[in-house]
């Protein structure tokens, strides 16, 4: 017979905000290459329920074991023949779910192979490598794909620890800084609009020296660079790779708009057997772990979960396994993509390894729970500032004996006791949200400026509502700056903007919108809520605008939100 838990109080402040809002663009997903368009169409609803921002693959062309039907690049009567129709079918479809297709341009095509070369050795003269990615991005869109990063090659690091040998690049770094001093470039100048990045190191803690090696390359020789990429695998070390690739770029101010892209990473280390301890219901609670960590580190941009979906040759980490049934750990992240933004007060009496968040909007609020204590713990729920009624409680479950699907109705909104086991998630809804207003146009790009990487202060846009939303936390001077460029715009758009906390006297927060015949700039007034109609016609007029929001001089833990709508 199990023990009853331990009693443990959550409270629960649902007029509180909170630093650091439940960001729907900085969690996304990875996809082994070896995943095939098939497996995609399959998985759609798995898409639909969580509606990761971009998907990264490691597309990986050339490499014989990833089981490509049709060769990207073949030599035929001397001269190169390309093929994407794989690549693009799979592309087609993440845009079809308003998903961004995210290709690390790997590994080596046979015509670009020295001899006696395989697919991870590249010739001394990488151009006929540029040149196939270069034809592919050329021609991206015509084939109608639209392409969100570019990444110059995956894992150009990574040696094998026993022997030594290139796992994916024959190369030394001296091969890779020459690689990307070609290709990326030649991405810019095929699709000047979508970010480029590398290097997708793959072990920070041992191969540390490429970080200012390839920063230094890029800066002296003015090379593209929007986002710098890292992997890591394992909760209990990433703090010290995060801090080591962060500390690197605040050297570097000059590079203070590319953002930080963690675009592999899992909280478990790399050991992922079919059944194995993946596949249960603790990794869903250590997944929300590490989100909590990751929001309080604003200076990484994107995080990308390895993998989505199970790609099988002896890696079964997705969230959803090689014959399409759900994990636990799907359900996780779709009950935090559920979660309103903004965040609001949660604060637990017992063990630390209890977390949570807590999270409203107008007509619905949640809050998600998760249980890393090594025991089942009784918890009891004390909410204040919901005023909807009783019945509109629900609770969703995860652990050995529930997968999250399932609804359960609660007897009371403000005042719950529940019982969750040792590695256990839970998620309390209240209420229905109302229909979201209209956003103001099709987002294109969104590009951060970062003060100082490793402050508390943080900047989040939210792309469904074009909704802007800024934050001191405990460091004032280093708010992130965030522009957005937009197209579809109307005639006009409404500006609606709002704060949280005591902002000071000597608070200033701006909006500034440009098009193609000028700008303009909005200062509301930090002391109040505001909206403002803004004719386009000021700055040229729609559909194409770019919009900036800064908050400067604010006090410690002040909010600032500005909406967009048509």
């Amino acid at each position: 017979m199990e023990r009853p838990g331990t009693g443990v109080i959550v409270h629960v402040d649902l007029t509180q905000p909170v630093d650091h809002p439940l960001s729907k663009s900085k969690f996304a997903a990875f996809n082994s290459g070896l995943v095939q368009a098939a497996t995609y169409r399959r998985d759609k609803a798995a898409f639909e329920a969580t509606r990761p921002e971009s998907v990264r693959i490691d597309i990986g062309w050339g490499a014989e074991w990833m089981e490509h039907r049709r060769a990207a690049a073949r030599r035929i009567d001397g001269v190169i023949a390309h093929d994407f129709t794989e690549l693009d079918e799979i592309g087609a479809f993440l845009n079809e779910m308003g998903v961004r297709p995210y290709w690390s341009y790997c590994y080596v095509p046979a015509p670009y192979r020295p001899p006696g070369g395989d697919w991870r050795d590249m010739d001394e003269d990488p151009t006929g490598w540029v040149d196939t990615v270069r034809a592919y991005v050329e021609g991206a869109r015509t084939r109608g794909v639209v392409v969100g990063y570019h990444e110059v090659y995956n894992e150009p690091d990574l040696r094998d620890e026993r022997t030594g040998d290139a796992v994916f690049y024959g190369g030394d770094l001296a091969d890779y800084l020459n690689l990307y001093r070609a290709a990326a470039p030649a991405i810019r100048r095929s699709d000047p609009a979508a970010p480029i990045g590398g290097p997708a190191l793959a072990s920070v803690l041992h191969n540390e020296h490429w970080i200012p090696a390839f920063l230094d390359t890029v800066m002296a020789e003015g090379l593209p660079l929007d986002f710098f990429s890292f992997h890591h695998y394992g909760t209990h070390s990433v703090r010290v790779a995060v801090d080591t690739v962060l500390a690197q770029l605040d050297a570097r101010p000059q590079l203070a708009d590319v953002e930080v892209h963690l675009n592999e990473y899992n909280s478990y280390p790399v050991d992922y057997p079919r059944g194995g301890l993946q596949d249960g219901h603790h990794l869903a609670a250590a997944m929300l772990a590490d989100f909590h960590r990751f929001l309080a580190t604003p200076g990484v941009t994107r995080v990308h979960w390895a993998q989505f979906l199970d790609s099988g040759h002896g890696n079964y980490s997705g969230m959803v396994d090689i014959d399409g049934a759900r994990k636990p750990v799907l359900s996780a992240y779709e009950f935090y993509q559920d979660l309103p933004t903004d965040r609001r007060s949660l604060v637990v009496e017992g063990p630390p390894e209890l977390g949570g968040f807590a999270a409203a909007e107008p007509g619905r609020a949640a809050v998600l729970l998760w249980n890393r204590a090594p025991r089942a713990l009784r918890v009891t729920g004390d909410l204040t500032g919901w005023p909807g009624s009783d019945t509109d409680a629900v609770l969703r479950r995860i652990d050995a004996d529930h997968d999250g699907t399932g609804r359960e109705s609660l007897d009371h909104a403000d005042r719950w006791t529940l019982d969750l086991p040792q590695g256990g998630v839970a998620l309390i809804e209240l209420g229905r949200a109302g229909a979201p207003p209209r956003p103001a146009g099709t987002v294109r790009r969104v590009r951060y400026r970062y003060p100082h990487r490793r402050a508390g202060a943080w900047a989040d846009f939210e792309e469904a509502t074009t909704t802007f939303r800024l934050g001191t936390a405990a460091d004032p001077h280093a708010v992130p700056s965030i522009t957005a460029e937009l197209t579809g715009c109307g005639s006009s758009v409404t500006v609606e903007s709002s704060v949280g906390g005591e902002l000071g006297p000597d608070a200033e927060l701006v909006l500034r919108l440009a098009g193609p015949a000028g700008s303009t700039e909005i200062r509301p007034d930090p002391m109040r809520q505001e909206s403002t109609v803004v004719d386009l016609a000021a700055v040229g007029g729609g559909p194409n605008v770019t919009v900036g929001v800064s908050l400067h001089g604010a006090a410690p833990h002040a909010f600032a939100t500005v909406r967009l709508s048509a």
